[in-house]
């Protein structure tokens, strides 16, 4: 008998990164729901403090089968083409297996892992689900990590035209995503699309007031995730820098990406005392430096709206800070923020707008704690775990009828 859904992808529990977390939580909602669940994902190294884990494990009535490949060093570039390469073949050679389950999930990111469930759809009618992270190969050209016409590009490119069109449905992050699959002619079908922001679990933190008084401390900015290509540091190292003698305000930067050995440099040149620079926290630790600041920062380049959505910006609204948001007012982040008065919104390289907003929380703590409390609001209207998950489930229930 055909079990219900199998999720393809890179990254699952025990990792810690988002594109971990969210499908694992997903998982855990559908299973509570009544359906049966598998996972085929690769197996942890960089992302996981567990060690030793068993290639195959039950967890929480969800069957984990870790596939093994070459995983070298990814400071290199070889090194990372061998490493991607080396998982979608051997995620490939996994194929006979897919076809027991109704539909498959699968995540654009690496991105010719779709490859897989849409030709297994193309030859067998197997129905499939595909979940866009970020737009390929159109992300990594504007980000000039891969070159237009190159063959990589040209098999990204061969690989959507076989995904979108034969994808049961497509899962837009936000509508702004939605638009660009539309105006790019990724799909011709717009009722394919459908909307499902990513999201955070709101059980996770407490929602607290006025930590800075009690603390007696700095007002507290904070950027936490992914400092690499595709987010706007300038902008936040420029604005550091402009509030260097604002002895009232402290910065956090807390993360990894290609970035950060910029940022360290930025820091360092510049002589810079009211900025702190940590790396990738997990679990109580993030938890508190979460709940610890006072506000918060979630940026993307120019240009790269529509083609990727911060995840970190729901775990910044479930806490109930106000959101610095630096990107085009159109996207779905900024329309919230600005909508509901949770935050404020701002172009790249608007630097002393940015510090004047800073200041303006600092200097009126009711504000920011009105504010706060509005992004508290907008989380739990729009971006509360079950909220979304309640969504794949029904596409889920409606594919495997």
């Amino acid at each position: 008998m055909k079990r219900d859904v199998l999720i393809l992808c890179q990254y699952f529990y025990p990792e810690y990164i988002s594109s971990a977390t969210l499908p694992t939580e997903m998982a855990e909602d559908m299973v509570a729901s009544g359906l049966t669940v598998d996972v085929l994902c690769g197996y942890p190294l960089e992302y996981s403090k567990a060690k030793n884990l068993p290639k195959k494990e039950r967890y929480k009535q969800i069957n984990i089968k870790r596939i093994k490949y070459i995983q070298l060093d990814k400071k290199k570039t070889l090194n990372r083409l061998i490493n991607y390469f080396s998982f979608i073949v051997s995620m490939f050679l996994k194929w006979p297996s897919m076809l027991k389950y109704k539909s498959i999930i699968v995540y654009s990111n690496p991105p010719l892992l779709p490859i897989i469930p849409a030709l297994l759809s193309v030859i067998f009618r197997r129905k499939f689900i595909f979940v866009a992270y970020d737009i390929y190969p159109d992300l990594a050209v504007l980000m000039d990590t891969i070159k237009k016409g190159s063959l990589i590009h040209k098999m990204m490119k061969i690989t959507n035209r076989i995904v979108y069109k034969n994808a049961e449905h497509i899962v837009a992050l936000g509508e702004e995503m939605k638009s660009y699959m539309l105006e790019n002619k990724l799909t011709l079908y717009e009722e394919k699309i459908k909307v499902i922001p990513n999201w955070y679990d709101g059980t996770k933190l407490n929602f607290q007031k006025g930590i800075r008084v009690k603390e007696n401390r700095k007002f507290r900015v904070l950027y936490s995730g992914n400092m690499g290509t595709c987010q706007d540091m300038d902008t936040i190292l420029n604005c550091i820098y402009t509030m260097r003698n604002n002895h009232n305000v402290e910065f956090v930067l807390t993360g990894h990406g290609n970035k950060v050995k910029g940022i360290i440099s930025f820091i360092k040149e510049k002589n810079l005392e009211n900025v702190e620079l940590h790396g990738f926290l997990l679990g109580e630790e993030y938890i508190n430096m979460l709940t610890s600041a006072d506000c918060y920062l979630v940026s993307l380049e120019r240009g790269v709206e529509g083609m990727s959505v911060p995840s970190k910006t729901y775990g910044y609204l479930a806490a109930g800070r106000p959101l610095l948001a630096i990107m085009s007012s159109t996207t779905d982040i900024s329309m919230k923020i600005i909508d509901n008065a949770a935050g404020f919104s701002f172009e790249q390289g608007e630097v002393d707008k940015l510090a004047q907003a800073i200041e303006y929380l600092c200097n009126n703590t009711d504000i920011c704690d009105e504010m706060g409390a509005n992004a508290f609001k907008v989380f739990k209207e729009n971006y509360e775990r079950q909220i979304s998950t309640n969504k794949y489930i029904d596409l889920i229930k409606t594919s495997v009828i």
